[in-house]
């Protein structure tokens, strides 16, 4: 997963024709990403499905990983509806670049910062003290080995460095870490929003020379 493994992704994937086509009737993606052919559905089949008027996703970024058989065919597309096209053998890396231009993903810093999250669970408050593993403008990786569920919406206020008062906000769980792929324990969060300047506070803080480092 790398890139889309972290916030503020949350993956949707499928493999099956059907299942694709229904979730393309009822959700709005910000990013499609094809790998082609899909089985029992020719790209001249689902590309309506996409792109045709009033389509939830006639707006969203498309990407398609193809075949070499298919490349040639699909390279018209690129910039008529489709805007970018890549060899199913890309590299993960290439992949990765390829889709950070595409939706410009905020960068991020592996600063550890002190997290405290309050979420209210279904049958009683939780409070949680722990560390950040990385963090962004749009969200944070929390090291922890107790873990909020996906989700769950929570309070959370972050001791930046040189600030008196903690930056604070709303955010949400959208994924726990992998143990066995991931060097961390913990989970991922999006921010939602923040209180006074809290978000400029935090800008300010990535942007210091060195905060900001790709990982």
């Amino acid at each position: 997963m790398g890139l889309l493994a972290r916030p503020p992704f949350v993956v949707d994937p499928t493999s099956r024709a059907e299942e694709l086509a229904r979730h393309l009737e009822t959700v709005a993606y910000r990013l499609i990403i094809l790998f082609l052919p899909v089985p029992g559905l020719e790209f001249e089949g689902v590309f309506p499905l996409i792109r045709g008027e009033g389509r939830k996703n006639a707006r969203c970024i498309l990407m398609a990983l193809a075949e070499d058989a298919l490349l040639e065919t699909l390279k018209p597309r690129v910039g008529r509806g489709l805007n970018a096209l890549l060899p199913r053998a890309v590299s993960a890396a290439d992949l990765e670049a390829e889709i950070s231009r595409q939706i410009q993903v905020a960068p991020r810093s592996e600063a550890r910062v002190m997290a405290r999250l309050r979420a209210r669970l279904v049958r009683t408050p939780s409070s949680l003290i722990c560390q950040t593993g990385n963090i962004s403008v749009s969200g944070m990786f929390l090291v922890s080995n107790m873990k909020l569920p996906v989700c769950t919406s929570f309070e959370f206020e972050l001791a930046i460095p040189k600030l008196k008062l903690p930056v604070g906000g709303e955010g949400r769980v959208v994924r726990h870490a992998a143990p066995d792929r991931e060097k961390l324990d913990g989970m991922g969060a999006t921010f939602l929003a923040f209180k006074g300047d809290g978000r400029q506070q935090l800008l300010n803080f990535l942007a210091q020379p060195g905060a900001l480092r790709p990982v």
